[in-house]
């Protein structure tokens, strides 16, 4: 039995596609840290960013449609495997998905009578990786204008999308000064001031990111969320308080934003 054999049974290919190019992605980053000695173990470095991604959908107590979670749960503990990644809740997840996805007949005969072999195929040890995976396509659907929410443990951070990179690549985004407990609606961002970064200089200035691997409208991960998009000037973050910025734009990733978010509004 193979990883992919067993995606196949799940019958969610744009789901698998998703979780492999984040897995892609976060693995190449850590593959490099480790080769140049700041980071020791590729897993303790990939699972915590890939989650808190991930996360949004596991434990989310609503907007998830049924067995939306077993599924994905099924699919990161065999992405997990197939890349070399370890995790014992995740694969203790999977195996009640496996049971849950069983008992309600959600997927095939086929599915059910292998399920006893997929449970010890993923209680195997992965093998570690030797080479970095292939780094998926730059590429996007979101557009200029759009304005979306990043969910980042329980909180949402909101940011305005100002134009892309290249040929739909990444989109370029600020964040506005705002910290939400739920989805913020459009008419909460009225007149909002931008969120400035401190750069070494010690003064607050203009901050915006190209976030690469920032590609699904609707995010299958169900950390970004579409907002809304429109053109008038009074939505977009206002950041005349803020002196210049250094450079066009700072290039991160759904993984560094992670980071940059923190710094950015709690230190």
């Amino acid at each position: 039995m193979t990883h992919k054999q067993i995606l196949e049974k799940i019958g969610f290919e744009q789901l698998a596609k998703a979780v492999e190019e984040d897995l892609a992605r976060v693995i190449n980053i850590a593959m490099s840290f480790k080769k140049g000695g700041s980071i020791n173990d590729v897993s303790a470095y990939a699972i915590p960013l890939l989650l808190t991604r991930w996360n949004c959908v596991l434990f989310a107590d609503k907007g998830v449609s049924q067995y939306y979670k077993e599924k994905v749960a099924l699919t990161l503990a065999i992405l997990f495997h197939k890349y070399g990644l370890s995790d014992k809740s995740i694969t203790d997840e999977a195996i009640k998905a496996i049971d849950k996805l069983n008992d309600d007949v959600v997927l095939s005969d086929d599915f059910f009578n292998k399920s006893g072999r997929i449970k010890d195929f993923l209680k195997t040890k992965p093998s570690e990786l030797k080479r970095k995976p292939r780094k998926p396509d730059n590429l996007t659907f979101f557009r200029a204008n759009d304005i979306v929410s990043i969910k980042l443990d329980v909180k949402y951070y909101v940011a305005y999308i100002h134009k892309l990179t290249g040929v739909n690549e990444a989109p370029i985004l600020e964040f506005y000064d705002g910290v939400f407990e739920t989805i913020p609606e459009m008419g909460e961002l009225n007149k909002l001031r931008a969120k400035g970064q401190k750069f070494n200089d010690g003064k607050m200035r203009i901050a915006n990111f190209a976030i690469y691997g920032m590609k699904y409208q609707p995010d299958l991960a169900g950390q970004i969320h579409l907002i809304g998009s429109d053109e008038n000037i009074e939505l977009k973050p206002n950041n005349s308080n803020l002196e210049e910025s250094i450079g066009l734009f700072t290039v991160s990733n759904l993984f560094f934003i992670q980071e940059t978010i923190k710094k950015m509004f709690y230190e």
